[in-house]
């Protein structure tokens, strides 16, 4: 998968730079189209429901102290907590929760959730994903290096196409909850 280096000549080269060898010494446009890529990344990851970053929390120790009247328990957020996913708990009423000052208030010990991380390192990002966060940085970047509107417009189309190929693919590798009914996709036996 994609390493930093390899993010930031791809961003380079779609703004028709060329490329770094290391990321020591990086001249002025890499250093800010690094800074940009960590600026970015987060959005990328928080922009959907990506599999690679979802995480698992099962917590059985809540906080001693509680702040809510309304919520028996209050727990702790990750430090890497983007965004709520969904319940672990199946087959049962998911409960009621609220989340304020990175805290999970809720009346359920212990307490199992997913949610979506933001700050998936690069290495663990799909290739289509990692596409798109090029695409993106590059067409963020694109009016500043090269006063270049038009190239600025035409990134950030090639990025939306490749955020749809990328939720495409994403989806493609969802566990499936249950299959469609319907007259075509049934066995019949003669």
């Amino acid at each position: 998968m994609a390493s930093l280096l390899d993010l930031i000549n791809r961003t380079l080269s779609e703004l028709g730079q060329p490329a770094v060898e290391a990321l020591s010494n990086l001249p002025p446009l890499a250093i800010a189209i690094q800074a940009k890529l960590f600026e970015l990344a987060p959005e990328i990851l928080l922009d959907y429901n990506w599999n690679f970053a979802v995480v698992y929390v099962e917590n059985f120790s809540p906080e001693t102290t509680n702040f809510s009247p309304d919520y028996i328990y209050s727990y702790q957020l990750p430090g890497n907590y983007g965004k709520f996913f969904k319940w672990a708990t199946t087959g049962a009423q998911w409960p009621l929760y609220a989340i304020w000052d990175g805290m999970m208030l809720a009346n359920t010990l212990p307490i199992q959730y997913y949610y979506i991380a933001n700050d998936v390192p690069f290495a663990n990002w799909p290739p289509l994903v990692a596409r798109s966060l090029v695409l993106y940085t590059a067409s963020k970047m694109a009016p500043t290096a090269t006063n270049n509107i038009k190239l600025a417009e035409y990134l950030n189309n090639q990025y939306l196409l490749a955020r749809t190929k990328a939720i495409i693919e994403n989806d493609m590798e969802r566990s499936v909850e249950s299959t469609p009914y319907n007259d075509f996709n049934r066995v019949t036996f003669v």
